[in-house]
């Protein structure tokens, strides 16, 4: 009941703040160390999951208190009832709409590349440099990520493992996570199990990543976060400054009210004595339009012939309404043409006759004239 009386307006605003915050949030996540996440039980990432594969797609959506996540299939379903059946699936769900996209093992291709120890500054342009002879495909077709497994201090060497995906099969996913009315926030590739440094919450190897390019490195990924730390330190001195100024503004402004007090206070006392004075007048001038209810009885008596009586009289502002008897009650209506006091006669009801049937009863009114306004 509550639900139908929102406005469409209302609920899809209420959406899009929900969303800007909730990307605003895991933005704010990104900056922050994995340490810390891991320590206060975040990961900065969506915990939902949209496991796709060659010839499946699976949503995993996490269960409080359960050891094992909810499978959902979604393979063969098209664009409107995947949607649907997703929809169904994360009603009454505390999440936003954020996504992580798992790839399988048939989507990517997986190697481990034994390096020099010597090469760990500068490990991601190496791989980079190898990864046209380890696949038929340019750097700028692919994606990849890379994690090191174990290190040889007797050979000083690297054991690397490599994944890599194309980039038509990241935006093939992205467009299905788009279609299943999620939005992706990482593709990531598929777990290692024979890969020691696979562990529960350890950070996965992501392929792709809302707001960073692909080809991006660490270094300048680095760069990126401080210079957005920078951005928002500056924010909040900015916001700082302005609300220090906002402080001046109002202390002058207080000034300005206090020395203006008197100055108002005579204005409303004025516009009192204008009122008082404007009353006192049209009470004048009422006074003076007005007709005394005495010279009224006086034309009235006049106006009535001695063969006729009147059984009421009310007098309203400038109106007067008669009700009695008259022997020709339509005689009146000349009567109060012809008066230099009274005009606009006219009949309330039709005449009757009176009782005994000697007369007519009326009920007749008419105004009386407005005074001639002298220039």
């Amino acid at each position: 009941m509550t639900t139908a009386l929102i406005s469409r307006p209302t609920i899809l605003a209420g959406q899009l703040i929900r969303r800007g915050l909730f990307w605003w949030l895991s933005e704010l996540a990104q900056l922050a160390p994995r340490p810390l996440l891991r320590l206060l039980g975040h990961s900065g990432n969506p915990t939902t999951v949209l496991a796709l594969g060659a010839r499946h797609i699976t949503l995993i959506l996490p269960e409080r208190g359960r050891p094992s996540p909810t499978m959902l299939p979604l393979t063969d379903y098209a664009d409107e009832d995947m949607r649907a059946r997703v929809r169904l699936a994360m009603r009454g769900r505390r999440s936003d709409d954020a996504v992580t996209v798992r790839l399988d093992r048939d989507l990517v291709f997986e190697t481990a590349v034994e390096l020099p120890a010597a090469s760990e500054p500068s490990l991601r342009p190496i791989l980079q440099h190898q990864i046209e002879r380890l696949v038929p495909l340019a750097v700028s077709e692919v994606a990849f990520d890379h994690r090191i497994t174990s290190r040889g201090p007797a050979s000083n060497t690297l054991k690397v493992r490599l994944v890599i995906a194309k980039c038509a099969t990241i935006d093939r996913a992205l467009a299905l996570a788009r279609a299943a009315g999620f939005d992706p926030r990482r593709v990531i590739a598929p777990d290692g199990d024979d890969d020691p440094g696979e562990r529960p919450g350890r950070t996965p190897l992501i392929l792709w990543q809302a707001g960073r390019r692909t080809t991006e490195t660490d270094i300048r990924r680095h760069i990126r976060h401080a210079l957005e730390i920078a951005a928002i330190v500056l924010s909040l001195t900015a916001y700082g400054l302005y609300i220090h100024r906002l402080d001046r503004v109002r202390d002058e402004l207080q000034a300005q009210v206090g020395q203006t007090k008197e100055a108002a206070a005579a204005v409303t006392d004025l516009g009192r004595q204008v009122g008082q004075a404007d009353e006192s007048l049209a009470f004048l001038q009422n006074r003076r339009d007005g007709v005394p209810p005495m010279r009224v009885l006086d034309e009235l008596t006049k106006l009535i012939p001695e063969d006729s009586w009147v059984s009421q009289l009310v007098m309203r502002g400038r109106s007067i309404e008669l009700t009695g008897y008259s022997p020709r009650a339509s005689d009146l209506i000349s009567r109060v043409e012809n008066s230099a006091m009274f005009e606009n006669p006219r009949f309330r009801s039709p005449t009757t006759l009176a009782p005994d049937g000697s007369g007519e009863r009326f009920a007749l009114a008419f105004d009386i004239k407005a005074p001639e306004r002298t220039p």
